[in-house]
């Protein structure tokens, strides 16, 4: 919770350094967003670290194997990349890139969550 709080007056202080740069230099403007959010993420990825255990743990009662859980993991990844690249779009006003970087991330999720799929029908018609 003290990293939220850190990554939250982070994030706005940028912001409002940002706003006020933006009328002097937008480019300045820009890479201070930037180079918030790549210190927001830095200090939000090693909490991701420790959900690991946890997810290790579920994994192990649960009886899944990695072919269930890695799908869902690079999903989330995905996920992740295609909202802060298309934010980043939005900020340079390329909303239509924005746009379709949204689009191939959705896709790219789709492809990695083929195999998931195709063991759900397995499991769904080997009962039918």
């Amino acid at each position: 919770m003290e990293t939220l709080w850190k990554c939250a007056v982070l994030g706005l202080s940028a912001s409002l350094l940002a706003l006020a740069f933006r009328k002097q230099n937008e480019e300045q403007a820009l890479l201070l967003g930037i180079g918030a959010a790549a210190l927001i993420l830095l200090a939000a990825l090693p909490q991701l670290g420790e959900l690991m255990p946890l997810l290790r743990r579920a994994e192990e009662r649960s009886g899944l194997t990695a072919e269930f859980t890695v799908p869902v993991l690079k999903c989330l990844g995905l996920s992740l990349l295609g909202k802060f690249s298309a934010g980043f779009c939005r900020d340079l006003g390329q909303s239509s890139a924005a746009a379709a970087l949204e689009l191939a991330s959705v896709c790219a999720i789709l492809c990695v969550s083929v195999p998931l799929l195709k063991s759900l029908m397995d499991i769904v018609f080997a009962y039918t």
